[in-house]
């Protein structure tokens, strides 16, 4: 005989309460955890063999994220760089959790971004810089640098000792070097704490740098030696004073005949497509965001050559900076490439030399991919204020949102972004999607079909946009989302 036990209704309360926090808290760890590389094998199409690139983002009302993730085909090498970014992932869980209140009451939103600058210093040998900034709450943000050095010749990360000769003297030196560094720069020396730059010199374990052909860069967290107002700190050592304080073995590898910067011969700029649009006929622009990707891109092209559509695909320069031949690719396609900022950070809560950096940065990497200068800007997340828009008109940057969000980053279902477009396209419409989920690729032959049968042209935003400044109709912002 089965006996029922009624428990009383405040403990039924708890069980409830808890399990909704439970579910949140998993909710929101599960939505920041992403795969260290995809499953899929494909061919290395990145410019630095070996090493691929993959760039994750994220928005909800709460926050945003986005991070650029290099990874190699050694699950070795991969796992410290993993743990890293995976931290930095977790102290913004927690800080979400913490400042939950906070961020609703006053209606913002928590941001995380980790960006990576990658130089090819010898064949196969990578150093990896990553910059991590995030704010949950509180007046201040927080900035943290890690570097990474890689050399796939060996399949290691190599460490301090792989680098630099370890011993007594040459610590000393390298101590004298850095502090002299720190003090010589104007900007930032009335800001360093001599007592905490000398105790974290003093343990070679804490030292955090890359190598680059002109020599040595140091990092320090922010706070880490310094008042807050210096932010997170650089010390470049030049080579020619580094150099004598090198690993012999390590100074052989990069003194050898380092590969030459690779040598693009810039293409002629295409002749603008001057086919002028009727007024009255139906034309929309498929726009596609934060790729180039290696898997998803050319799937995007196949389907857009087959139906003879143009479309605009709004890049990222981080990207960009590791599959050039690709974006070559789509320009050589005849399709607009615009600019979508360096690293995918929410230029309303930078300053504005770091809104113009983030802008002109892959401006200048597309130019010299494509031999075309993108003459759009689209801000991620939609973001966009009044600092933004006087920049973007300084560069002649015309600021482009969307009016049709096919939810494509949420949805990851085909079926879903095909129905979700075609119940709001209209005549004139910009549409968003982003060529980095397979899913949009999946959706794109049944969407052009259908666009198609309802008498729609596939066209490029700036041809849009010559069309309404002809009728009197500025650029269409769209929603931001």
């Amino acid at each position: 005989m089965i006996r029922r036990i009624k428990l009383p209704g405040w403990i039924v309360i708890v069980f409830l309460v808890s399990g909704i926090i439970f579910g949140v808290n998993q909710s929101v760890a599960q939505v920041l955890k992403e795969s260290s590389e995809p499953n899929e094998k494909i061919a290395d199409s990145s410019v630095y063999p070996g090493l691929n690139i993959k760039t994750q983002t994220k928005e909800t009302d709460l926050y945003t994220f986005s991070v650029s993730q290099p990874y190699t085909e050694n699950k070795q090498i991969n796992k410290p760089i993993d743990e890293w970014i995976d931290q930095q992932k977790k102290e913004f869980t927690t800080g979400i959790k913490d400042w939950k209140n906070m961020l609703e009451e006053n209606d913002f939103r928590a941001h995380l971004n980790i960006q990576v600058e990658t130089e090819k210093i010898a064949d196969k040998i990578y150093t990896l810089e990553f910059e991590s900034y995030q704010i949950t709450g509180g007046a201040n943000g927080m900035t943290k640098m890690k570097s990474f050095l890689i050399d796939l010749n060996q399949n290691k990360l190599l460490q301090l000792d792989d680098v630099f000769q370890l011993n007594e003297a040459s610590i000393k030196d390298i101590q004298k070097l850095i502090l002299d560094e720190l003090h010589s720069n104007q900007e930032i020396s009335s800001y360093i704490f001599d007592d905490m730059a000398e105790k974290v010199l003093k343990d070679p374990e804490k030292w955090e740098c890359s190598v680059s052909r002109k020599g040595v860069t140091f990092y320090f967290d922010e706070y880490e030696i310094a008042a807050g107002a210096a932010g997170a700190i650089k010390a470049e050592i030049p080579m020619k004073k580094i150099k004598p304080y090198l690993n012999e073995k390590f100074a052989k590898k990069i003194d050898v005949k380092i590969p030459e910067k690779e040598n693009r011969k810039e293409e002629e700029q295409q002749t603008k497509d001057t086919v002028k649009l009727d007024p009255d006929g139906k034309y929309v622009a498929l726009t596609f965001d934060d790729g180039p990707h290696r898997a998803v891109t050319p799937r995007i092209l196949d389907a857009l050559k087959k139906h003879d559509a143009k479309a605009t695909f709004f890049m990222l320069g981080s990207q960009v900076e590791y599959y050039p031949s690709l974006a070559n690719k789509v320009a050589e396609a005849g399709h607009e490439i615009g600019n979508h900022t360096m690293n995918h950070q929410d230029l309303t809560v930078l300053q504005p030399n770091k809104i113009s950096e983030e802008i002109q940065q892959p401006s200048r990497i597309i130019q010299k991919a494509t031999g075309k200068t993108p003459t759009l800007l689209r801000p991620p997340y939609g973001a966009s204020n009044d600092n933004v828009k006087q920049i973007a008109t300084d560069l002649g940057l015309p600021v482009v949102m969307w009016s049709v969000d096919s939810f494509d980053w949420k949805s990851r279902n085909a079926a879903a972004v095909n129905e979700e477009v075609m119940s709001n396209v209209a005549p004139g419409s910009i549409v968003l999607l982003h060529d980095i989920h397979s899913s949009t690729a999946d959706a794109l032959p049944q969407l052009l079909s259908s666009l198609e049968k309802q008498g729609y042209q596939m066209v490029t935003v700036s041809q849009l946009l010559e069309l309404w400044d002809e009728k009197g109709v500025g650029p269409h912002y769209g929603k931001i989302g």
